[in-house]
């Protein structure tokens, strides 16, 4: 990582000076602080607010204006309201009360993965409280590994790790990571990965929100070589209090002696299938400010069959 610059510390500065003024406040006046910061960067990020808008539009095309941009201003919302639970989650989840804050739906399917000893790959997206998701899964049994990319920051880094991992979570960044995550998942572990973000040229072209979007292969080569299953989840919230529901989908399973490049795009898909019903349950929660369907299959792209880019 390399050194900090005079900006990286005037950023982490002003952001331990925020947070520090942040706890001073009970979790429900600190929420709705937040949320007036994430009102008023719906109108300052004009681009991301572009971006939205758009991405927006294309997934529901029958909406009129005005529930696009209300929409796109709780997404914002929704996002600071994050942003600020990173500071003060800590504080108030332990295992003795994580009950109080989360509830789990179909938890049994993440106890018959446990239960078969084979390891399991999480795989989720920006969703509700995505970090929240990594705090809480060690409580219902499934300890994770969780992927993460580094901040450019290297002073916030060192920050945002330590409460990342101030409960059972760790963390692994994502550079080199790949032999480590097999003798994870080889040893009966279990590693989560966020997979709704971009992959490029080289990633599989599955259907999501109604287009084609370049999704990480990652978990699906993963589980055709260890033989882990893939579990999906999210951790929705529920209303303005702080409460939350981890939800759990049905494992994908890998099936031996199947054609390896079918049966990642039959993985991928039916993963990211199983996000966008969660995604068009709870649209106001998703991150619809990244360039999800920036690129498009080329000749040699893994595509699913039977649909247009």
């Amino acid at each position: 990582m390399s050194p900090a610059t005079l900006r990286d510390r005037a950023e982490y500065l002003a952001v331990r000076a925020g947070a520090a003024e942040l706890l001073k406040l009970p979790p429900a006046a600190a929420a709705r602080v937040m949320e007036a910061l994430g009102g008023l960067a719906f109108h300052v990020l004009r681009r991301r607010t572009r971006i939205g808008r758009e991405n927006l539009r294309a997934a529901f095309p029958q909406k009129a204006p005005e529930e696009i941009e209300e929409l796109l201003s709780e997404v914002y919302r929704n996002l600071f309201r994050l942003a600020g639970e990173i500071f003060y989650m800590r504080r108030l989840l332990r295992e003795s009360n994580w009950r109080r804050f989360i509830t789990v739906e179909n938890g049994e399917r993440a106890l018959e993965v446990t239960v078969a000893g084979r390891g399991g790959i999480l795989v989720s997206g920006h969703l509700g409280n995505w970090e929240l998701l990594g705090q809480a899964l060690p409580y219902i049994g499934l300890p994770p590994r969780s992927l993460a990319r580094p901040l450019d920051n290297p002073l916030l880094e060192r920050y945002i790790l330590g409460l990342r991992q101030s409960g059972e979570q760790r963390i692994i960044l994502k550079a080199g990571a790949g032999a480590e995550i097999e003798r994870i998942l080889e040893g009966g572990g279990f590693v989560s990965l966020l997979v709704d973000q971009d992959a490029g040229h080289k990633g599989a072209f599955v259907p999501f929100m109604g287009r084609l979007a370049s999704t990480w292969r990652t978990p699906a080569i993963l589980s055709q070589r260890t033989g882990a299953p893939i579990l999906p989840g999210c951790c929705v919230r529920e209303g303005r209090r702080l409460r939350f529901r981890v939800l759990v989908g049905r494992p994908i399973r890998p099936r031996a002696g199947a054609d390896p490049g079918e049966e990642t795009l039959r993985i991928t898909g039916e993963f990211t299938a199983q996000l966008e019903e969660w995604v068009r349950a709870h649209p106001e929660q998703y991150l619809w400010l990244h360039r999800r369907w920036k690129s498009r299959p080329g000749e040699r792209a893994l595509v699913w069959a039977g649909c247009s880019a």
